[in-house]
């Protein structure tokens, strides 16, 4: 096990880490505290020919891109939205149906996660919705009514296709079977959790907010190694052939070899990769606070490319086999030359975006601060419509 002593410098970061989730607000360029408080990040999933994400009232929502270029009334065929509850003490309602309460006023962070069927999501106040994916419906929901919920959930739930996985604020990593919702096996760490895991080959790989990175079976919830570094893990993980990706709260994007743990290089930026890295081919593409987005060589380390933005980058890139789509937090899209980084061309949203931009074809999708879905043609260059998650 690795140990390093921590600084003073590390521990102020790990304290705006936690201002962040406690007061909702985003971190600024000098580590402090800026901008409008957060009500949820969530990205986009694909739900067949609808796109799901977590809205900052606390819905899940499918829209149809089709219907909404075509300017229906929402929702239209195939498109539904479900108002996450609280429940009400006392309130004794089934596995298989939702509680009939007040809005907790939440939103989501996690993007969705569809598998099949479901589309499944975590929410802040603690617990795992899984819905039908055609009409929105509650199949099952974790915990069940009556019991005390597993704590904030902030990270992507990740899936083998049998159990979903998920971490939580109560520093635990749980295993639900995908279909009922059971208990399957719960982990403890040594401290809170706000990033997603990632899975590879029965084996789940975790960081955590004490400078802590786990490798977990799927199976059994047994720990398999686990590591010690200077700094919080600041983003989710990535993993790619022998190796494992993740940024860290010193500025550093890591990458351990996912047998054991042993760290194989850092590259340092000027402030966090909150993103997660995302690996195509043998290059990452990660976002910086620092402004920046990197291409990185995923077996080197080196730098192959940078662009700079505007301002902080927050969201993960979205990437083709031709470009790289990053979007700011002051809101501008920026479509990007996979190969050398060059800006092809950009267009502002004009809102602050936290969450990460969906690109399907030459449309890319954009949640922005001010509760509006953009659907942006990048082609032309044109936003082509927009849709309020402010629903009655």
């Amino acid at each position: 096990m690795i140990k390093v002593k921590r600084t003073v410098k590390i521990a102020i970061l790990l304290g705006v880490l936690l201002l962040v989730f406690v007061s909702g607000c985003m971190p600024g360029t000098d580590g402090g505290c800026s901008g409008p408080q957060a009500q949820g990040w969530s990205g986009f999933a694909s739900n067949n020919s609808t796109i799901c994400f977590g809205s900052m009232e606390g819905s899940v929502i499918s829209l149809s891109p089709q219907a909404r270029s075509d300017n229906k009334t929402f929702p239209a065929e195939g498109e539904w939205s479900y108002l996450i509850k609280t429940a009400t003490p006392g309130n004794a309602c089934g596995a298989m149906c939702a509680p009939s309460s007040a809005a907790s006023g939440k939103g989501i962070y996690d993007t969705p996660l569809v598998v099949g069927d479901l589309v499944f999501v975590g929410t802040y106040t603690g617990k795992i919705y899984a819905l039908n994916a055609n009409r929105g419906v509650v199949r099952w929901i974790y915990p069940r009514e009556g019991y005390e919920t597993v704590g904030a959930i902030v990270g992507d739930i990740i899936t083998d296709g049998q159990s979903i996985y998920f971490g939580s604020a109560n520093g635990k990593i749980y295993a639900l079977d995908v279909l009922t919702g059971d208990f399957k096996w719960e982990f403890l760490t040594s401290d809170k959790i706000w990033t997603a895991p990632v899975l590879d080959n029965g084996v789940i790989y975790a960081g955590n907010y004490g400078g802590n990175v786990y490798a977990i079976s799927a199976e059994t919830g047994r720990e398999i190694w686990s590591i010690k570094i200077p700094s919080a893990v600041a983003s989710s993980m990535a993993v790619k052939d022998q190796l494992l990706y993740f940024g860290t709260f010193d500025r550093f994007l890591c990458a351990v070899d996912k047998a054991n743990g042993q760290e194989k290089w850092k590259f340092q930026a000027g402030n966090w990769f909150w993103a997660t890295p995302v690996v195509r081919g043998g290059t990452i593409y990660a976002s910086s606070l620092d402004k920046n987005v990197y291409a990185i060589d995923a077996f080197s380390g080196k730098e192959i490319w940078k662009f700079a933005g505007d301002s902080q980058m927050v969201a993960t890139p979205a990437v083709t086999d031709k470009y790289v789509y990053a979007v700011s937090e002051k809101g501008i899209l920026y479509k990007l030359d996979i190969a050398n980084g060059d800006k092809i061309n950009s267009i502002p949203i004009g809102y602050t975006v936290y969450s990460n931009p969906y690109a399907e074809g030459d449309m890319v999708y954009i949640y922005a601060r001010d509760h509006t879905v953009y659907a942006v043609d990048t082609v032309n260059n044109v936003i082509t419509w927009n849709f309020s998650s402010a629903i009655k």
